[in-house]
């Protein structure tokens, strides 16, 4: 197949779903125990700084996430906690 074949392969990834992106989210921070950093979140669940944000917001506002600040190295830091209600809405996904 030529690069022109593979191009073509690569446009019909289809695109995730709103729900896709948010359960990718509360997926990755699930496993992490302490929590996730907005950045860390971005880069795992290859979103941009700004739909991070947009999802964030809602996830938040839905109560399926939580932000907890945390004291590391001295200094606040946000991070993103699942809730049993994100966990709920994982397990139905």
């Amino acid at each position: 197949m030529g690069i022109s074949g593979d191009l073509v392969q690569l446009r019909s990834v289809p695109a995730r779903s709103r729900v896709d992106i948010m359960a990718s989210i509360l997926d990755e921070v699930r496993f992490s125990a302490g929590g996730l950093r907005k950045t860390r979140l971005m880069y795992r669940c290859n979103l941009s700084f700004k739909q991070l944000k947009v999802y964030l917001k809602l996830l938040c506002d839905k109560r399926f996430l939580k932000a907890v600040n945390v004291d590391v190295e001295g200094r606040k830091v946000e991070v993103y906690r699942i809730t049993d209600d994100g966990r709920s809405f994982l397990r139905s996904y």
